[in-house]
């Protein structure tokens, strides 16, 4: 109990932060670009994604020239702004069904931070991870210790001695700002607090956005609904198969209910929704005030998201050759190159070889999603469909082509669940005349690109990655199906009936999100690091320098076989950067699964380091100590080096129950 009130305590302190931080300064700039706003809805969350966007990028340059201690301008800024435009605070509640927006609103940050904020915890035997929070979140907890330094380039700290490549790390940036500014937990940040901003924002972005796209308040609040809540039909496969509720990634898309568990996905998803916003206002008389905005957001969401940084750039590409095309015009052009300036001047320093990071695979994820046995595991289909290929005939293809298109709507239909309702929304897009608005071509252009590109490409190092494009699919989709609602509800004139359809609407959308909370707290956590080896991380922090490097052991998978219950020790559950992310200490390498996503040639380094673990020889060992300049071998849970430390010029400076430490002695 006192832990909680604690984490209450400490994240409402948190949040006061952030306000003063982001909010603030953000409205001090938008004062500046004269930008006028419809309500507090408006200003609170164009001002809070704005002062984000400009912290991480003022965050960023400052670290460049070594002059980090400026960023305490923010809140410094924030403080002034408070005093200076103290009118602009004042809270209306002039929404007509403001009753409706606040439960959603509040119900969403509930459900779903609820799915972060149990991992990263003290309990009992250690701290707890949950899902793939023992690898996703430990590698940003890694990243956001590592940015703390005040060393650039920015540092891989799972490759020691490589700089950061080919990851977008402004969330991260992000995360570790306010850490290092306030003293904040890196754990309590990446898994409460900022959890609970992203959702705040998630949820604000969504309605003001379509609240301006439509005109209409209520399809703003049900843009929300899908956004918060909208899961697959996964359900309908899960049910019956396993008797409860579930499958929200049987059809391979995670949902926006879960997107918290990726941080950068999250505020991707936050800024190309105000980009939107934006974007919609600037189309309307091309001012200046807007143009600039648009390029500030649409050049940093690359260093966020790559995905969505793409998107933005070729939908800007699109409506700039129509706009010369139609009208003459050459201002959303000179917006598109101004833009993709920005970003290629942000992301391009960071890259290296990334310029083929996707690979032509067409119709994978369809193909596996019938295969897959924690898919459809229809392998029926599939044979079918080789079975017609081989006969080679007219008429065997019309019958593969039939099974091709099953599949495809599946997968269309499956994931989208009740989004689907925003076909009809398309329909009158298109009924309406779309290709007399500039903002409709964009909209539906980025819709399209993001559907298809993964159903194309698949990306190097872990194939499935590209498969993120189609979430800003399902996000977008959930705006138009907050239309299409919206539009159908208004047509019935009873509120009775009002009523049983928006309700029938939620049932329907709603069971995999409640799956998901279910299963969560149904289930033990998957991993844990221990106090003791929390101990024996936590002598490294203390009693090393920032530029340390450890070694340790290659991961043996076969190691979690020694553990029947979860939590298993993190060591054995998966390949994890976990003693980077607890000892804010470089690891000679770790992660090899990030590592590749990544692009780092290390073939050789893992292989010379698996034969130095293994060897009896003792030259080996000492000569890969020497060669990558080692400072500490870092051994976990009864690890040990296969030749004697003596020989090896090796001190043990720390011991317990499931940790040791040796210290190379130069």
């Amino acid at each position: 109990m006192i832990y909680i009130l604690s984490q209450l305590l400490l994240g409402i302190l948190f949040l006061f932060a952030a306000f003063f931080t982001l909010t603030m300064p953000g409205l001090f700039f938008l004062k500046k670009l004269k930008i006028e706003f419809q309500d507090f809805w408006e200003k609170f969350t164009i001002s809070s994604v704005l002062g984000l966007v400009l912290f991480t990028l003022t965050a960023y340059v400052l670290s460049a020239i070594h002059l980090r201690f400026l960023i305490w301008s923010f809140p410094i800024l924030g403080f002034w702004s408070v005093l200076k435009f103290k009118n602009d605070l004042k809270i209306d509640f002039k929404l007509k069904y403001k009753i409706f927006f606040l439960l959603v609103l509040i119900i969403g940050i509930i459900a779903q931070v609820a799915v972060n904020a149990p991992s990263g915890a003290p309990y009992q035997d250690g701290i707890f991870f949950w899902s793939s929070h023992g690898h996703d979140g430990i590698w940003h907890i890694a990243l956001m210790e590592e940015l703390k330094k005040d060393i650039f380039p920015f540092q891989n700290p799972e490759v020691a001695g490589e700089k950061l490549q080919n990851y977008h790390f402004f969330v991260d940036l992000l995360m570790s700002e306010f850490s290092r500014l306030y003293q904040f937990s890196s754990l309590d940040i990446y898994f409460r607090f900022m959890p609970v901003v992203f959702s705040l924002l998630l949820g604000l972005t969504s309605f003001i956005f379509v609240r301006a796209w439509t005109g209409k308040e209520l399809a703003g609040i049900w843009a929300m609904i899908f956004t918060f809540f909208a899961g697959s039909f996964g359900y309908l496969l899960y049910v019956p198969t396993h008797g409860s509720l579930g499958g929200e990634a049987i059809f391979w898309l995670s949902q926006t209910h879960s997107v918290l568990g990726n941080p950068p996905h999250a505020a991707a998803f936050i800024i190309i929704t105000v980009f939107l916003f934006i974007l919609l206002k600037y189309l309307k008389n091309y001012q200046l005030n807007y143009f600039i905005l648009c390029a500030l957001l649409g050049a940093v969401v690359i260093e966020f998201k790559v995905y969505g940084g793409l998107l933005i750039l070729g939908g800007l590409l699109v409506i700039g050759i129509w706009e010369i095309i139609s009208k003459r015009r050459l201002k959303t052009i000179l917006l598109f190159m101004v833009t993709s300036a920005g970003a290629f001047g942000i992301y391009f320093p960071n890259s290296q070889n990334s310029q083929g990071f996707l690979i032509f695979e067409p119709w994978w994820y369809i193909r596996t999603m019938v295969v897959v046995p924690d898919r459809l595991n229809w392998i029926d289909l599939e044979l079918r469909r080789q079975h017609y290929l081989a006969q080679g005939t007219w008429n065997a293809y019309l019958r593969v082509l039939q099974l091709e298109l099953t599949a495809f709507l599946i997968f269309l239909i499956g994931n989208l669940g009740m989004r689907f309702l925003g076909f009809w929304t398309i329909f009158i897009m298109i009924k309406n005349n779309l290709f007399r608005n500039s903002f409709s071509i964009f909209f539906l252009a980025i819709i399209i690109a993001s559907f298809v590109i993964p159903h194309l490409f698949l990306q190097k190092g872990v194939a499935w990655n590209s498969i993120q494009f189609n979430q800003y699919f399902i996000l977008f989709f959930g705006f138009l199906a907050g239309a299409a609602v919206d539009s159908l509800i208004t047509k019935f004139k009873y509120l009775s009936i009002k009523i049983a359809i928006a309700s029938l609407i939620i049932i329907l959308a709603i069971p995999t999100q409640i799956g998901l909370l279910w299963q969560f707290y149904s289930n033990a956590p998957l991993s844990k690091v221990t106090y003791n080896e929390l101990e024996g991380l936590q002598f490294l922090k203390n009693e090393t320098k920032d530029q340390t490097v450890i070694l340790t052991m290659p991961f043996n998978k076969y190691e979690r076989d020694k553990y029947k219950d979860p939590p298993i020790p993190i060591y054995a559950w998966f390949d994890t950067g976990y003693v980077s992310a607890f000892s804010s200490r470089r690891t000679l390498i770790s992660d090899e699964e990030q590592v590749n996503i990544m692009g780092y040639q290390l073939n050789e380094l893992i292989e010379e380091r698996k034969l130095s673990f293994s060897s009896n020889d003792y030259h080996m060992m000492s000569n890969f100590i020497d060669k990558f300049n080692i400072d500490y071998i870092y051994l976990s849970w009864k690890q040990e080096l296969a030749t004697d430390s003596g020989l090896l010029n090796l001190d043990l400076i720390f011991e317990n129950k499931d940790a040791k430490i040796f210290k190379v002695r130069r």
